[in-house]
C-alpha cells in the first residue's frame, strides 16, 4: 500500500492533469473562434499579438518539459531558475522572437504535440519527486505558475466570445497568474496575460 504522502501527491497530480487539460482546451477553443487577422495583429503590450501570447505559452510548456526530463533523470539540481525579472524577461523575449517565423497552424499543431508530451512526462514522474526536498523548488510549488494557468483557471469562468460587429472579445477576462510560483519560487515569469482573452481585452 502506498504511504499517505505518496497517495496525496498522486491525487494532486490527477487534479493538476485535469486542470492543465481543461485550460489548454478552452484556450485553443477560443482561438479557433477568432479571425486570423486578429490573432496576428500586434497590440500595445510589447507589440505582442495573440499568436505571440500562444508562442509564449508554448515556450513555457517546453521549459516545463525540460524540467520534468531533468527530474526524471535525477538531475533536478540542473534546472535553471529565473532568479530575477530581467532573467525571465530575456527568456520571454527570446522565446517569442524564436517562434515568430512559425506559421499559426504549425504553431497550434506544435502546441498540441508539446501538451501531450508534457502530460506524458508529468505522469511518469515518481509521486515523491513532486515534493522532493533536495530540489531548490519542488514541483508542487512552481508548477502552478507555468503549468496550470495557461487559460481560464479550471474552466471556472465563462468563456469570452468574439463580437464581429465590435471587432473585439466580450465577456469576463481571466485573472493574470502570479509572477512567480507558489511560495514565491522563481519558476517562470508570465509577463504577459496568460490567455488570448486577456491579450485581446487588456492589450488591445
Amino acid at each position: 500500500m502506498a504511504p499517505p504522502r505518496a497517495k496525496a501527491l498522486a491525487a494532486w497530480r490527477r487534479r493538476a492533469v485535469g486542470r492543465m487539460t481543461a485550460t489548454r482546451r478552452s484556450t485553443l477553443a477560443l482561438v479557433a473562434r477568432l479571425p486570423e487577422r486578429e490573432i496576428l495583429r500586434p497590440r500595445t503590450q510589447h507589440r505582442w499579438s495573440v499568436k505571440d501570447v500562444l508562442a509564449h505559452l508554448l515556450s513555457c510548456d517546453e521549459e516545463t518539459i525540460r524540467r520534468f526530463r531533468l527530474i526524471g533523470q535525477g538531475r533536478g539540481d540542473r534546472i535553471h531558475w529565473f532568479e530575477s525579472m530581467a532573467d525571465a524577461d530575456r527568456f520571454n523575449s527570446r522565446s517569442v522572437a524564436r517562434l515568430r517565423g512559425l506559421g499559426l497552424r504549425p504553431l497550434l499543431r506544435r502546441m498540441e504535440v508539446v501538451h501531450a508530451d508534457l502530460l506524458r512526462r508529468f505522469g511518469r514522474l515518481p509521486a515523491e519527486s513532486l515534493r522532493d526536498p533536495s530540489h531548490a523548488y519542488p514541483v508542487v510549488e512552481w508548477l502552478p505558475a507555468p503549468g496550470l494557468v495557461a487559460g481560464p483557471p479550471g474552466g471556472a469562468r465563462p468563456p469570452a466570445t468574439w463580437s464581429a460587429g465590435r471587432g473585439q472579445l466580450e465577456g469576463p477576462s481571466v485573472v493574470q497568474p502570479s509572477i512567480t510560483g507558489a511560495s514565491g519560487s522563481p519558476g517562470f515569469r508570465c509577463s504577459t496575460p496568460a490567455t488570448p482573452q486577456v491579450a485581446m481585452q487588456s492589450i488591445s
